[in-house]
């Protein structure tokens, strides 16, 4: 479960009201609510995102059951917007190093950064994490987007292996529980090479959070990664590749997200633009979790009433 804070955050917040009384005596009493959070996108039939939806739109329903949608936000409409908290998870281990349509990954990284901070305001917060054998937050979150821009300059590639499994827990628990949409975003080829974790200690993690996964996906060109880190048969190789792939689409459909690959600059520009799209068009809702069901996972599933419309939005939760 989540907390839900009214205008900052979902899943458990606390709603403070004011009683006054005889001689002018204020009380305040602190209640708790506890709501899901649910970040979601809506295309129509040529895959364009659909900003004008309500509310009264959309049936939601939470292990089949149809729930009470009580809180509502349009991010593409500024009086409806909910705040955002982003972080960036940069690869930077060697395998990194060669450009695709014209830029390096980093490169990547920094453009779609710069992206969404021309767009952020005030009560939105950012993170740089940069991994190879092991991640690191270079950036902890915040809104003064320069020292994001400062930093950013100073990622360069290692002689090193890719940790990205550790990198996206690492990630995961620093965004749990911040106001607003979470989002994470990482550039990587998907080849794990040095984390302690495991996939499915990730996809755990991902069903007990709100964030919303997006991922620009970059292969080898060559298969020349130093340390040995591929080793073999090159069909051997290709299916390794094909797996870190595999992986990196897993974890953006698990979580609502996107998954975008390229390697012409006329890709990555899209890529870029459909990114953009993708943070400013959010839809959050938020509804009170049936209090008869037992804890656990519980699937969420929500319904357009418009026709022709399609949602993409987190499976479900981990209530505990």
């Amino acid at each position: 479960m989540l907390r839900f804070r009214l205008n900052v955050k979902l899943f458990a917040t606390c709603l403070i009201f004011s009683i006054h009384i005889a001689f002018g005596q204020q009380i305040e009493e602190r209640v708790d609510v506890e709501l899901v959070q649910v970040d979601l996108i809506a295309t129509d039939s040529k895959g364009r995102l659909v900003h004008d939806l309500t509310a009264g739109d959309f049936v939601l329903k939470e292990n089949g059951k149809v729930r009470s949608i009580t809180h509502f936000y349009n991010s593409a409409v500024e009086e409806s917007r909910y705040p955002l908290a982003m972080s960036f998870l940069v690869d930077t281990s060697f395998s990194m190093h060669e450009k695709v349509a014209g830029l390096t990954r980093i490169g990547v990284a920094v453009q779609a950064a710069e992206l969404v901070m021309t767009q952020l305001k005030t009560d939105d917060q950012i993170e740089l994490i940069e991994f190879n054998n092991k991640p690191d937050a270079i950036v902890p979150f915040t809104s003064d987007m320069e020292s994001v821009r400062e930093k950013f300059k100073t990622l360069d590639f290692r002689e090193a292996n890719t940790a990205m499994r550790d990198a996206i827990l690492f990630a995961l628990e620093r965004i749990q529980g911040r106001p607003g949409r979470n989002i994470i975003v990482i550039f990587s080829d998907g080849m794990d090479s040095a984390s302690k974790s495991i996939e499915e200690d990730v996809v755990e993690a991902m069903r007990k959070s709100d964030a919303t996964f997006i991922a620009f996906y970059s292969e080898f060109a060559r298969l020349n990664v130093p340390g040995g880190a591929m080793t073999g048969s090159s069909n051997t190789n290709r299916i390794l590749i094909r797996a870190g792939e595999d992986t990196m689409r897993m974890f953006t459909e698990m979580s609502g997200g996107e998954f975008f690959s390229f390697t012409k600059e006329h890709e990555l520009l899209m890529a870029l633009e459909n990114f953009r799209s993708f943070v400013k068009g959010q839809y959050t809702l938020a509804y009170p979790p049936s209090s008869q069901e037992r804890s656990g996972w519980r699937k969420i599933k929500i319904e357009c009433k418009r026709k022709g419309i399609k949602l993409k939005y987190r499976e479900g939760y981990w209530a505990p």
